[in-house]
């Protein structure tokens, strides 16, 4: 299974900040402006004549590159993809740090694509790097999140596996195997929550 988990700043809804849904531990951006690019991830859009979610995650430069990238060809399966600028039907999992410092999914995006560099799209002005049908976008309510069901490893806690201090965790390692079955088991397992 091509799975991808991705860390971002901790909303209630990612529908547009708003009094009573302001982004936390998004890091220095989101401190800094108050706002983060991934706060519209789970607000449909109609783009090509069907409702899409654009959804955004940081990624990082490396010494080697010219621009940000999200290396494709990590995630299990896409290992031969080094020179696709995007693969399809991955399993993107969003996570995101609560208050009291410990990683939970928020909500995930099946048959999603990942696409290596940013996307935009001028007419919305949003940026992304991940699309998927709204009908297989689910965002898990605020009061469902605290379930062990949905808890998220920190390599720094597990030490075998997790998200480090990227905002992009692979889960390929051999270690991350139980884990991610069993997370995949309660996706599978959840109705509530589309985003329609």
């Amino acid at each position: 299974m091509k799975i991808l988990f991705c860390k971002v700043s901790y909303m209630k809804f990612y529908k547009g900040v708003s009094d009573s849904d302001k982004p936390m531990n998004g890091g220095a951006f989101v401190d800094e402006y108050g706002f983060g690019h991934e706060e519209f991830n789970f607000k449909p859009v109609a783009l090509n004549g069907s409702e899409r979610c654009l959804g955004y995650v940081e990624t990082k430069r490396t010494n080697q590159e010219t621009n940000n990238q999200l290396h494709i060809e990590k995630i299990n399966g896409c290992e031969s993809c080094k020179t696709d600028s995007s693969v399809d039907d991955v399993l993107v999992v969003w996570c995101a740090t609560r208050e009291q410092q410990s990683a939970v999914v928020v909500g995930w995006y099946k048959n999603a694509t990942v696409y290596r560099n940013y996307e935009e799209n001028e007419s919305l002005e949003r940026r992304y790097n991940v699309l998927a049908g709204a009908e297989d976008c689910f965002l898990l309510p605020d009061r469902e999140r605290n379930s062990n069901c949905w808890s998220v490893p920190l390599a720094k806690k597990t030490r075998a596996y997790g998200f480090g201090q990227s905002m992009l965790w692979y889960a390929n390692e051999d270690s991350a195997g139980e884990y991610v079955e069993n997370l995949v088991k309660c996706i599978e397992k959840y109705k509530e929550g589309s985003v329609l």
